[in-house]
């Protein structure tokens, strides 16, 4: 199996689009309260939430959006946590 530095610019470029582009079409196609894997990185869950600002008048303007909250599997947050040790762990 190639190591990351046996990848061409060209190659990791293209890799990266092919996956954003999924992910993206991925997401927009979840329902709210789905939840979309990220391979064996994590898991996005799409909600839908509101909320009613009185800035502008008193009966309020409802704004209405989508939530994503990102849910890292275990080895990721090892990998990160052993990270954060290092940088500030010296």
């Amino acid at each position: 199996m190639p190591t990351k530095t046996q990848y061409t610019p060209t190659e990791l470029k293209k890799a990266y689009q092919i996956v954003t582009e999924h992910l993206s079409q991925a997401l927009i196609k979840a329902a709210p309260n789905q939840t979309v894997r990220l391979g064996k990185l994590g898991s996005f869950k799409k909600t839908e939430n509101q909320i009613t600002s009185r800035l502008q008048n008193k009966k309020g303007i409802r704004y209405v959006y989508y939530r994503l909250l990102f849910k890292p599997f275990s080895q990721l947050k090892q990998e990160l946590n052993k990270t954060l040790d290092r940088k500030y762990n010296r």
